[in-house]
């Protein structure tokens, strides 16, 4: 799994970097033969004016080609990261069962598939 840390409109500590890293690799370790890599975008929207505006968007791309991307906001950077940690968690644990579940058919295929494989008797 490689998670990649980028800031934008700010200077990103080590403890930030190592927080969104730390958070990462302990919530999506269960997954991690199912995950290619990981991009953290985080950003301060208002600068230094406070209010709620940082930022946290987690794009995680999987083996099987597809990416999710969330993005989390919070007056708290370490809370914004924790609280979409917990989200991507949630959405990739629910791409993965999605994409292992045997096909399904809507009644419409199947009576399409039927009227195919039925030739009628002369």
């Amino acid at each position: 799994m490689n998670i990649t840390t980028t800031a934008r409109d700010f200077e990103m500590s080590r403890a930030i970097d190592g927080f969104a890293r730390e958070q990462l690799d302990a919530m999506l370790q269960p997954f991690s033969d199912s995950i290619v890599s990981i991009d953290v975008f985080m950003k301060d929207a208002n600068g230094p004016k406070g209010g709620i505006d940082k930022e946290v968007l987690i794009r995680v791309h999987l083996r099987n080609r597809q990416q999710i991307a969330l993005q989390s906001t919070h007056e708290n950077l370490y809370a914004a990261i924790k609280n979409g940690v917990k989200r991507i968690k949630r959405a990739v644990r629910r791409n993965l069962r999605r994409s292992r579940r045997p096909g399904r058919f809507s009644l419409r295929d199947i009576q399409n598939s039927s009227r195919l494989a039925v030739t009628p008797e002369t």
